[in-house]
């Protein structure tokens, strides 16, 4: 068939006309047989009636496409690389490939992604496999079992195993394009170039979507062409055009796929499709009813992964410009047609399944040949790499709009059944002598001079090192990719592993008895305990002796701290620092550096390190010098407050969710600035609604205000660029970049540096942003305090017992107290008022009542019991916060208890040492 007959007086009309370059460019890779039967259809519908020969064009390519794709590895290729963005025309005229691959030897994943398509056609023909070979999923995968034990070298951690996807990929890519580089080939290369650039762009998948998948498609259409049609009726024709479709697409996206999000922004494919909406819904709407099913043939269960990892990939990059206004209404609602909650589900039921039911091996994705088993391993090993970066960018969304109580499904929605509760997993999951974060005692001291470096390693690098943490390979896989698969308090127990095993090492004392022993048969009165760092803090001069004594012992800040005070007189306090003191410093301490408010007014004053944020968060102060001196306040700040965390102690400061994304080694967007500055938020973000003539008339350019009103340009020569409606939304991009992410960069580098030496960073990759905030301070999120709890774990002394009427009094006054009181008392008792993450029970010292005498003379000595009246005034009760104690007289009645009680915790009184 001549190409002049297809396009002579324009029977090629609709969205369809341009599809016309495929035919000439396919004439080479098609066998005879499959030509002619498309030559027939054609013929057929030379003579246009009502616009048939459309639909049937529209039912034809898709065959033919992913013909030509599954049996052309050079189309295939050069397709996915423009689909990528890349200039396969620029890079067939390069000799040589710069990237080289640092993983196994090469594997043509076009060729494996090509062989996936092989049982797709319905239609008859003579190389078909014959029905024997149309195995189950459990036969193929008979050999992957749920209680099979994984090494580490099987289940890479998802970063590594996209890293042997990617450099699959690259390593076919140079060897096809050596090969097509020859010579002899020039001409096909060219028509090669010039038909994947047609199709990689992606104008003629979006509208073959829209043709094939129109719900105004009427049965009768066709009827006319039933001859034609044949061995095929009506709907099985239009069937097999969407399967190939499908399978084409997914051909066409094989190197979009992966599990970093942002990775693609440059693909004319993802941009033709991933914002065309009727796309997506429709992608979606056949999957929403899909449940993966052993007892599914493995044709019609790859012809699924496929359609799943292509909806994954194009919802993913969707998302990267959608604001959480815009997500909320198009995704939070019943009558929406993709339901965020509903894709969350089905997420979590293929990925459980992926992740740790019958997990991807490394293997898989070196699966050769054209049998299903390979196939099938092949598109399983794809959509986990695809589905992981879907399931996160919700959850990362999720998690940002938690702190505005929008939640577009619960917190159970995310969590793997295998996980959800405990199991013989957490009984010792760490592995046996592997810890990547071990700080040995004989590191040298840090130094100053590059306390203002920004701090090393990738997140790549720190997936490795919390995987190499922990037994399971399953475990450590499902924790460095998708931590918020397991529940939060799970997560919480498994960071406390992580500390404990850390403290073993650096706060191991169990060989110093004998040596205190001796120290005091040789008369030492208080021996000092090898291995433990003693300093001496004067009270008046609390942050400026605290940083010259701490800051200088860099990562050995992780040894215990035995803390000693000199008041104001110059007299040092009584008493031996058995973990109580060192709390109270601490406590102190931060409070000095992040809380302005409750900072003394005295000679030890210093800069405001962080500043209070318009919704009464902390922030970094952007406004202070890069000189080295000031940096090292902040790196000090960082030891000071990942200190906290390393001795679980649990702190007042709340921090903004910018920074805390900082704290996690992830990049704000625009959304993020509403945790930051609402109004400013809503001020940039009402540019992009405001009209031409409006923009202008603001006047503004590509430069922003920086710390201490300084002029900052967006971009070079910004001054001079005025910005206007076509390129406003790049300048409320780069606001919001400028403002969350390059503002006050060095100074939280710095604090960065300080903070990992006692965290390090691949511990927080456990949590989220919101999660970490609870790690450093408790749950915000609980109102008042579970007063059960509480005295179930509660001890008593001086004479107190949980039977006696003024303890019945006293917790009847607590659980009457409203949410705000009980939060004060457990501040007044405790110095936070934020109950521990992991209950009452894992508070150390324990929680103790103490009794104390009811009156006191003009010198707050005892009065003792029956003594005259007006002897004495009735005390207030008093705490030692150090120790999680509650100092209580012995009150007469309920009603002077609740009195004198309230009144303690609603004045802040009543604070001691004892």
């Amino acid at each position: 068939v001549e190409e002049s007959q297809l396009y002579r007086g324009g029977h090629l009309p609709g969205p369809v006309s341009n599809l016309h370059p495929l035919l000439g460019g396919l004439k080479e890779t098609l066998s005879t047989r499959e030509f002619a039967v498309v030559g027939a259809v054609f013929s057929s519908a030379s003579s246009p009636k009502n616009g048939l020969e459309s639909e049937i064009l529209a039912f034809s390519i898709p065959s033919i496409l992913a013909y030509a794709l599954r049996h052309q590895q050079e189309l295939a290729l050069l397709v996915c690389s423009a689909a990528q963005g890349e200039d396969i025309a620029g890079l067939m005229s390069r000799k040589t490939l710069n990237r080289q691959s640092s993983d196994a030897e090469a594997i043509a994943i076009a060729t494996a992604a090509a062989a996936i398509c092989e049982n797709v056609d319905t239609s008859e023909d003579e190389d078909e496999e014959p029905p024997t070979q149309q195995r189950q999923i459990s036969m193929l995968t008979s050999n992957i079992t749920a209680t099979k034990v994984y090494s580490r070298s099987e289940l890479l951690t998802i970063p590594k195993l996209d890293d042997l996807y990617h450099n699959n990929f690259h390593n076919a890519k140079k060897q096809i394009l050596e090969r097509l580089q020859a010579p002899a080939s020039e001409g096909r290369v060219k028509q090669l170039i010039s038909l994947a650039q047609q199709i990689g762009k992606g104008d003629i998948l979006r509208q073959l979507s829209a043709r094939l998948f129109s719900t105004s498609f009427s049965d009768s259409a066709l009827s006319c062409h039933t001859a034609v049609l044949e061995p095929l009726n009506v709907m099985a024709w239009q069937e097999r055009a969407r399967k190939s479709y499908s399978s084409a697409l997914a051909i066409c996206m094989t190197n979009l796929s992966g599990a970093k999000a942002g990775r693609n922004a440059a693909s004319p494919l993802l941009a033709n499709l991933a914002f065309d909406q009727s796309f997506l819904d429709t992608l979606w709407d056949g999957l929403i009813r899909w449940q993966p099913s052993q007892s599914d043939d493995a044709a019609t269960t790859i012809a699924s992964f496929e359609a799943f990892t292509s909806f994954c990939d194009a919802f993913a990059h969707n998302l990267l410009t959608v604001s959480d206004d815009d997500f909320l209404q198009r995704h939070n609602g019943v009558s929406s047609g993709i339901v965020a909650k509903d894709v969350v589900l089905k997420l979590k039921l293929v990925l459980s399944d992926l992740y740790w039911g019958r997990p991807v091996v490394a293997a898989d994705l070196s699966a050769s040949g054209n049998s299903l088993d390979s196939a099938l391993r092949f598109q399983r090993a794809r959509l986990l790499l695809s589905g992981t970066k879907l399931f996160n960018s919700l959850h990362e969304r999720w998690s940002r709009l938690y702190r505005d109580v929008v939640q577009f499904c619960a917190e159970d929605c995310w969590w793997f059944s295998y996980l959800a509760s405990r199991g013989s997993h957490d009984n010792s999951p760490l592995a046996r002598g592997q810890n990547n974060s071990q700080m040995n005692a004989d590191d040298p001291m840090d130094s100053s001079d590059d306390e203002g470096d920004m701090p090393r390693g990738s997140t790549d690098t720190d997936g490795d090192a919390l995987a190499d943490n922990f037994r399971d390979a399953k475990m450590a896989r499902v924790l460095t990719a998708v931590p918020q698969a397991m529940p939060f308090n799970r997560r919480v127990n498994m960071f406390n592993y992580l500390i404990e095993a850390d403290k073993a090492r650096t706060q191991d004392e169990s060989g110093v008895m004998r040596q205190i022993m001796q120290a005091m048969q040789d008369g030492e009165e208080e021996p000092e305990i090898p291995g433990r760092e003693n300093v001496t803090i004067r009270r008046h001069e609390l942050y400026s002796d605290s940083k010259r004594t701490l800051n200088r012992l860099g990562k050995r800040l992780k040894k215990r701290v035995q803390v000693t005070f000199i008041n104001e007189h110059g007299m040092q306090e009584a008493g031996i620092d058995g973990g109580g003191v060192f709390k109270e410093f601490i406590d102190d301490l931060i409070k000095n550096i992040f809380i302005p408010a409750e900072r003394p007014n005295d000679k030890d004053s210093h800069p405001e390190f962080f500043t209070v944020t318009p919704i009464q968060t902390l922030n970094v102060n952007g406004a202070l010098d890069e000189s080295p001196d000031t940096l090292s306040n902040f790196v000090f700040a960082g030891r000071v407050l990942g200190k906290a965390i390393y001795e679980s102690i649990l702190v007042e400061p709340q921090f903004c969710f910018p920074f805390l994304n900082k704290l996690l080694g992830r990049q704000n967007s625009l959304d993020d600035l509403k945790n930051l500055d609402p109004e400013y938020f809503r001020n940039l973000k009402s540019l992009q609604h405001m009209s031409s003539d409006e923009i202008d008339s603001l006047g503004l350019t590509f430069e922003t205000e920086g710390a201490n009103s300084i002029s900052v340009e967006l971009l070079p020569n910004g001054s001079n660029i005025p910005v206007t409606k076509k390129n406003v939304i790049q300048y409320i991009h780069l606001v919001s970049h400028q403002k969350m992410n390059v503002s006050g960069s060095r100074q939280t580098h710095a604090f960065l540096s300080g903070f990992r030496d006692m965290i390090p960073s691949h511990h927080v990759r456990l949590f989220s942003a919101y999660e970490l905030q609870k790690i450093i301070s408790g749950d915000d999120a609980v109102k008042g305090i579970d007063v059960q709890s509480f005295m179930n774990v509660v001890r008593y002394s001086g004479g107190y017992h949980p039977t006696q009427s003024i303890m019945l009094w006293f917790w009847q006054v607590v659980a009457e107290m409203t949410p705000q009181q009980q939060r004060l008392f457990l501040k007044f008792m405790t110095s936070c008022s934020r109950q521990p993450l992991l209950g009452f029970g894992s508070m150390n010292p324990p929680p103790c009542i103490q009794q104390i005498r009811l009156l006191e003379d003009a010198r707050g000595r005892d009065v003792a019991e029956g003594a005259a009246a007006g002897n004495g005034h009735v005390r207030l009760p008093s705490s030692s916060t150090c120790m999680n104690l509650l100092k209580l007289p012995k009150y007469t009645s309920k009603e002077m208890l609740r009195e004198k009680l309230l009144y303690a915790i609603e004045s802040a009184a009543g604070f001691e040492l004892s």
